[in-house]
């Protein structure tokens, strides 16, 4: 061995390899991973340009043919390569590796590894890099490419043509977004293939095809549950609100008022869910001191929130849907589960408004309302717990009714006898289990039984037996053919931007936000909160099957008392240069209709979708407005700057779209000091 290559080995050293001319200490080569601009394709058994992006960390400049990034593809059908630096690259700067990679047949996310070396000499640890093996030209407005009868095949229309000859489609590239123009009579949604009204006995509300009934007279509104004009001053309205309790009755103690909005009107709207349009019931109360309050809600899927008296005219305060004049506003908590509601506040003396609302319009009824006022301004502390142990203000968080027993939390029957006949796993109905799955296998609630499904590679399908002619494999490891109508999730990065907020909420270990994780700590924490969105563009619904039938697929949240489905959308928290600084830990995803957003002939005028039946219709989004729980990023120990909020639908792609290209949404955000 000669003296110069001995001198070479001799100076790299470990993670760093410091310049081969001479060894001067003041120069080392070494390198930061950075999150890639974006993810290169490879066709599918061919050839493409490939790219990576690292930060050069160390102190020497890197210069073209001397610094290479070396491919170790490992995955059977793919080819290693060289990546050649593009141009010469200072310390600090990024540097951009380009060179062309041979893909395997496998269409889908592959994972490469690779190292960098200087002068063929490796240095660094070993980087990770993803290559998008797919038939995609990435051009939203053509069409879709597929992946059948082993080569690359168009889809039979263009992405955004709706085969509806009254609508004007549009499709825009930069957002890869379709807008469709309904015009004429086409310019309403169908219930069918046909659609008649029925307005029988109904003097105002839904005809069942996108129009109205009647409209009522000056003074009053309608009662959509009962489809009939009341006076905009009925009891329970913000213009003649209910007492919250009798008079001489004192607030402070805990009060529970039954109630029903079947006859009740729909003005207000709630901060916390923009596209409710369901009846309300209001009341009011006055405080001369200032208190605390914890209320809760239920009976069905409800929207709990409190307004305040701020000038000589109350019912223009109440009525004032404006996000600024709203003290709290909440829509699902837990307790009270069961899609019911909790607000927790601290009040300063006045006259309050506090509205019982829905979730939609179709969301009404009796309901339970449970008030607790403490001293001083205390705010009962008792997320996620439903009974007994401390909230925080000299009291507890509820007891149970005769014949129960509190459980960790939970009020269950006393005496309790577990029901596991016939039963592998799955609640006893005591606050234990019939038994944990082997291996596995996953247990299925509805009958009790552990069983096995059929593995999913998302990233990576395949489908056995493979497909048929025509057919290509989707990411769900279903055949599909070429020309299948399919839904298509975009992010309304609009409301994305527009709906952001910074909250302070205090966690403590039973609260739901740390059971299900969405905080990395207890106490008070500064969140980043914001509204998403995810609108089905595509041409048919998304859905999935039940939770009873498919465990694999979703989570239950005992703190929320429902299924969430697993991995429906992901968020993280990028600097300026799209570096991942944190990464969101919302867990509880319910895909439902909440409301339309396109008109025309093949968009169904009513919701079909709910929490218990999940899904999304086509021309229909899904709402998860920015008060919900873990509806944020905790960033507590993020220091203010400019940064960009990105979230991605469908990262786990369990679902099949059209495309996965338009999944994911960026826009800016300015996190200010605390």
């Amino acid at each position: 061995m000669g003296d110069t290559l001995r001198k070479i080995i001799l100076c790299v050293l470990g993670a760093v390899a410091v310049v081969l001319s001479g060894c001067s200490n003041d120069e080392t080569f070494a390198f930061t991973p950075t999150d890639s601009v974006a993810t290169p394709r490879v066709v599918p058994g061919g050839s493409s340009v490939a790219f990576h992006y690292v930060r050069n960390s160390g102190t020497a400049t890197w210069k073209r043919y001397e610094v290479r990034l070396a491919i170790l593809w490992q995955e059977e059908g793919g080819n290693g390569g060289i990546l050649e630096l593009e141009k010469e690259t200072k310390p600090g700067e990024l540097a951009r590796f380009i060179g062309y990679l041979a893909g395997p047949a496998q269409p889908g996310l592959h994972t490469l590894r690779g190292r960098l070396e200087v002068k063929e000499l490796p240095f660094g640890d070993p980087v990770e890099l993803k290559i998008e093996v797919t038939c995609s030209d990435g051009v939203f407005c053509n069409g879709e490419e597929r992946f059948a009868d082993g080569k690359c095949v168009p889809a039979a229309a263009p992405s955004c043509d709706d085969s509806t000859a009254c609508t004007v489609d549009t499709c825009d590239e930069k957002a890869k977004s379709c807008q469709h123009t309904a015009t004429g009579e086409c310019a309403a949604c169908l219930a069918g293939p046909t659609c008649t009204p029925d307005c029988t006995g109904k003097a105002c509300g839904d005809d069942g095809c996108g129009s109205e009934c009647g409209v009522c007279a000056s003074g009053q509104a309608c009662a959509q549950a009962i489809f009939q004009c009341k006076p905009e001053t009925q009891a329970g309205t913000c213009r003649s609100p209910l007492a919250l309790l009798a008079e001489g009755v004192p607030l402070i103690g805990d009060r529970t008022i039954e109630g029903n909005t079947s006859d009740g009107i729909h003005q207000v709207v709630p901060s916390c869910n923009r596209t409710s349009t369901a009846v309300e019931s209001v009341y009011t109360f006055t405080t001369t001191q200032r208190l605390g309050l914890e209320a809760r809600v239920s009976g069905y899927d409800t929207v709990l929130h409190l307004r305040k008296k701020r000038t000589g005219d109350g019912a223009a305060d109440c009525l004032d849907d404006a996000a600024a004049k709203t003290i709290a506003c909440s829509d699902d908590s837990s307790p009270p589960g069961d899609y019911g509601s909790r607000i927790t506040v601290a009040l300063d003396p006045g006259t309050y408004y506090l509205i019982v609302d829905g979730f939609d319009a179709a969301q009404f009824g009796a309901f339970s309302l449970k008030v607790r006022f403490a001293a001083e301004g205390c705010v009962p502390k008792c997320d996620g717990v439903y009974c007994g142990g401390s909230d925080g203000c000299g009291g507890n968080c509820g007891v149970c009714d005769d014949g129960q027993a509190c459980v960790r939390g939970r009020c269950l029957p006393s005496p309790c006898t577990p029901a596991c006949d016939g039963k592998e796993c799955g609640d006893d109905g005591c606050g234990g289990q019939c038994g944990s799955c082997p291996g596995e296998k996953l247990c299925v609630l509805a009958t009790g039984l552990c069983q096995s499904f059929p593995a999913c590679d998302h990233m990576k399908p395949s489908c056995a037996p493979g497909c048929g002619e025509s057919e290509f494999c989707g990411t769900d490891c279903v055949c599909h053919p070429v020309a299948a109508p399919l839904p298509d999730l975009v992010v309304d990065a609009k409301r994305l931007k527009d709906e952001i907020l910074f909250d302070n909420v205090y966690v403590t270990e039973n609260s739901c936000a740390r059971v299900e994780e969405c905080v990395t700590g207890t106490g008070n924490r500064r969140v980043l909160r914001f509204s998403v969105e995810a609108i089905n563009q595509g041409f048919a619904t998304m859905t999935v099957p039940p939770p009873a039938d498919r465990p694999d697929l979703f989570t239950f949240s005992p703190c929320h008392g429902h299924f969430h489905f697993s991995g429906f959308a992901s968020y993280a928290l990028l600097d300026t240069q799209g570096k991942t600084v944190l990464n969101g830990r919302k867990q509880a995803y319910c895909m439902e209709d909440t409301q339309r957003v396109v008109d025309g002939p093949s968009v169904q005028c009513s919701k079909e979708f709910n929490c218990d039946n999940q899904g999304i219709q086509r021309g229909w989004s899904d709402l998860y407005g920015n008060t919900l729980d873990c509806q944020w990023l905790d960033i507590t120990d993020v220091p203010p700057g400019q940064y960009q909020i990105q979230v991605t639908l469908n990262p786990s792609r369990a679902l099949q779209e059209l495309t996965l290209d338009n999944n994911t949404a960026a826009v800016p955000v300015t996190i200010p000091p605390p």
